[in-house]
C-alpha cells in the first residue's frame, strides 16, 4: 500500500472515531438533559393515598386514614399531624432531579440506600423507606432515601439527596432534602390537643383531688379584665408574671408524646392528682389533671377533661341593658353559640381528650402552678435572707 493511500485511511479512520464519539457524547447529552429538572414523581395520585409507612434502622411509624382523620399506629390510633403528612405528599410530588445514575451494590452501600431491615448491610448503608398506599392497600409509591449530597468548603452543606424508587434500579440525586420525615412515630403526632384563647378564660381554680380543698380561686370580673384573686386572702402580692403564665398554659399547650390508654400513670386519675379548673365566659370548662412533680428523668404527664355549665352573666355584664332584640346586632348572634351547641362541643372533646395522658415538656408542665406560694412574690424578709446569704 502506497503511504500516500496509507494516510488517506488513517484520516478517515480518526473522522469516523471522532464522528462516532460526538454521537455518544451528544446521545448521552441528550438523555441527561431529558433527566436533569423533572419531576421525580409525575404520576403521584395524592387524593388516593391513604396509608403511610416510614421505616429507618431504628424506628417505624405508620399512619393510616380512619374516615376524616389520620391517625399514628404506633401511638395508640391518636390524631396525627395533617399538615404534616400534607406537606410530605406535597414535597414528593415536588421533587426535581438532578442527575440519574445506575447502581451497584458499592453505590448503594456507599450512598446508604440499603433497605432499613437489610441484616446484611451496616447501619451506615441503609436509608429510610417511605411507602405510600391507597384504601385498598394497592402500592402507589415506594421510595428509599439515602445520603445528602454535601457541599461546601468543609463539605457540611446538604444541596441535594441520594434516593431511589422502589422499581429501580436507578439512582436519582434529587434537589430536596426528605431526611427530615425519617422520624420517630411521636413527631407525626397532632401536637395541639386543644385551642383556648386565654382571654376567654374567667377563673381559674385549683383544688386538691376530688375537688377538695380549694388550694386558690381567680376570676376576671369581666372580659378585658385581669384575674383578680378571689380565695384564700393573702398577706402577699400576686406575682404578675407567674399569673399570666397560668392563664396562658391552655393556650400554649403543646404535647411531645402519648401514653397507651389501656394503662394510664397512677398519678394523673381524679383520686391522686390535683385539679385545675379552667371555666370560660362561654360555660366551657377545662378540667386539668397534671399529676405529680416531674423532672428530666421522670416523665411530665397531664390529663384534660371538658365539660359545659351555663355561665352565671359577669358582674360588669349584669348593670348592662340586655341586647336582646333590636338592639343585639345581626352579626354578634352570628358569632354566639347556643347553650345547646356549647354542650355538644364540650361532649366531643371530652370524648376526644379525656381517655388519653398527655407526655409534655416540664416548663409546660410547670405552668400549671398547684400552690397558691407559687404565684405570690416574695416577701421581703425572704428576699433578705436570699441576700444575707
Amino acid at each position: 500500500m502506497k503511504p500516500k493511500t496509507l494516510v488517506i485511511l488513517l484520516i478517515i479512520l480518526c473522522a469516523l472515531a471522532g464522528a462516532g464519539a460526538l454521537i455518544i457524547y451528544i446521545q448521552g447529552s441528550g438523555s441527561h438533559s431529558e433527566v436533569l429538572g423533572t419531576y421525580l414523581i409525575e404520576d403521584l395520585p395524592a387524593n388516593d393515598v391513604a396509608s403511610i409507612i416510614i421505616e429507618t434502622p431504628s424506628s417505624t411509624v405508620s399512619m393510616r386514614k380512619k374516615g376524616d382523620v389520620w391517625v399514628v399506629e404506633e401511638r395508640f390510633g391518636y390524631p396525627a399531624d395533617f399538615s404534616r403528612i400534607s406537606g410530605l405528599v406535597r414535597k414528593l410530588k415536588e421533587v426535581k432531579v438532578g442527575r440519574r445514575f445506575e447502581s451497584s451494590e458499592k453505590i448503594l452501600k456507599r450512598l446508604s440506600l440499603k433497605k432499613p431491615r437489610d441484616k446484611g448491610a451496616g447501619e451506615d448503608e441503609k436509608g429510610t423507606s417511605i411507602r405510600l398506599e391507597n384504601e385498598e392497600g394497592k402500592p402507589l409509591l415506594g421510595i428509599l432515601l439515602g445520603k445528602n449530597r454535601m457541599k461546601g468548603k468543609d463539605q457540611k452543606v446538604p444541596d441535594g439527596q441520594y434516593v431511589m424508587l422502589s422499581r429501580g434500579p436507578e439512582v436519582y440525586l434529587i434537589d430536596t432534602i426528605l431526611s427530615s420525615f425519617g422520624s420517630g412515630p411521636s413527631t407525626w403526632l397532632s401536637k395541639k390537643p386543644v385551642e383556648v384563647d386565654a382571654a376567654e378564660v374567667r377563673s381559674i381554680r385549683c383544688t386538691g383531688p376530688e375537688g377538695a380543698p380549694v388550694y386558690y380561686r381567680f376570676e376576671r370580673p369581666g372580659k378585658d379584665k385581669g384575674l383578680e384573686l378571689i380565695e384564700p386572702s393573702a398577706d402577699g402580692k400576686v406575682k404578675r408574671s407567674s399569673l399570666n403564665r397560668l392563664s396562658n398554659a391552655l393556650s400554649s399547650l403543646k404535647i411531645e408524646d402519648v401514653e397507651d390508654p389501656a394503662n394510664p400513670p397512677d398519678s394523673v386519675n381524679g383520686e391522686n392528682s390535683p385539679v385545675l379548673e379552667y371555666r370560660l365566659f362561654n360555660g366551657l370548662i377545662y378540667r386539668i389533671y397534671p399529676g405529680k412533680a416531674c423532672s428530666g428523668t421522670v416523665p411530665c404527664h397531664l390529663r384534660i377533661e371538658v365539660g359545659y355549665e351555663q355561665p352565671e352573666p359577669a358582674e360588669e355584664d349584669k348593670s348592662k341593658p340586655s341586647t336582646t332584640g333590636k338592639d343585639a346586632s345581626s352579626e354578634e348572634k352570628s358569632r354566639e353559640k347556643s347553650g345547646e351547641e356549647l354542650a355538644l362541643e364540650a361532649k366531643e372533646l371530652n370524648a376526644r381528650l379525656s381517655s388519653w395522658v398527655f407526655v409534655i415538656p416540664q416548663w409546660q408542665h410547670n405552668a400549671f402552678f398547684t400552690s397558691l406560694d407559687q404565684l405570690l412574690e416574695k416577701r421581703d424578709t425572704e428576699k433578705k435572707k436570699t441576700t444575707s446569704k
